[in-house]
């Protein structure tokens, strides 16, 4: 049942991407269950739901359509605002809420966290299309620049 509900969550997503032209930028929720404290009904939840295998789902599926797919760094993505780019505990006066201390952006903390990964996203996205700085020349510019080795023999 969490396979087939895994495999419709990523096909959606996937889709969603690819329809409106843009990239998936996913938590790297490696680890979670040792790192979050839940309440006695969300444990269960949480302990049954297979993370790893929705990443792995998700970035299949988006290679397959060509869409972007990258894995984001989940810490402070809760607690950090993503106007001011002010981080702080405080942030978060109650569980779904957030209020930033620096310039007062208010509103559901899950969605002040969907909008800092969709900033990481982007920038993981643009590190990830940048030609590497090494100074050598690439295999295709190398490739280009050389001759067609002769096929026949003198």
């Amino acid at each position: 049942m969490m396979t087939d509900l895994n495999h419709q969550i990523s096909k959606f997503v996937v889709r969603e991407a690819e329809r409106t032209g843009r990239g998936i930028a996913l938590e790297d929720l490696q680890g979670i269950r040792g790192r979050v404290r839940a309440h006695r009904l969300q444990r269960r939840t949480l302990h049954t739901w297979a993370f790893a295998q929705q990443i792995t789902f998700t970035r299949y599926k988006a290679a397959c359509a060509g869409v972007a797919f990258v894995l984001i760094d989940p810490a402070y993505t809760s607690q950090a605002c993503p106007e001011c780019g002010c981080v702080s505990r405080a942030n978060r006066p109650a569980r779904g809420r957030f209020v930033c201390t620096g310039c007062g952006l208010a509103g559901h903390a899950d969605h002040i966290a969907a909008r800092n990964i969709a900033t990481r996203g982007i920038a993981g996205w643009a590190a990830i299309n940048q030609p590497h700085a090494t100074g050598l020349p690439s295999p295709r510019r190398d490739r280009e620049s050389k001759p067609p080795a002769s096929t026949g023999g003198s």
